[in-house]
């Protein structure tokens, strides 16, 4: 990642980390102003940058549970499963913790969004035709 304020080198691991550490907290900040948008777009860049802390991954699963996104959350826990599994940062112990956790959450997720599947289909079965379909003019 390049930060302008760093005349275009390359950041430093220490300097990567620092960076994403204020996007977190921006984010909180964020969140905490009513504009979990903005803060979705922070804690995504995190994420894309492969951040092995699990704050912005928990972040936006919660979000996108709340909005009824299930497939993005879903695409955020198998991007934390990705990351974490790699993690060079965290003891093999905690590495386990953490990928069955998010595991968890994944089966959760995926169930939860098969239930949605089912409910939208049996809604669309039992529509009655006048529902269904508008007046004509």
């Amino acid at each position: 990642m390049n930060d302008p304020e760093l005349d275009g080198r390359e950041l430093t691991d220490r300097e990567l980390l620092e960076v994403q550490t204020r996007r977190n907290l921006d984010g909180m900040d964020l969140e905490r102003n009513g504009r979990p948008d903005l803060a979705a777009a922070l804690y995504q860049q995190n994420l894309a940058e492969g951040f092995e802390g699990d704050f912005p991954y928990g972040r936006l699963v919660a979000w996108y549970e709340r909005t009824g996104r299930l497939d993005e959350a879903e695409r955020v826990l198998n991007r934390a499963i990705d990351v974490f599994k790699t993690s060079k940062r965290r003891t093999p112990a905690d590495r386990r913790a953490t990928l069955q956790a998010f595991r968890g959450r994944l089966r959760l997720v995926q169930r939860a969004a098969r239930e949605a599947e089912k409910t939208a289909r049996r809604g669309r079965k039992r529509l009655p035709l006048h529902i269904a379909s508008p007046p004509a003019p």
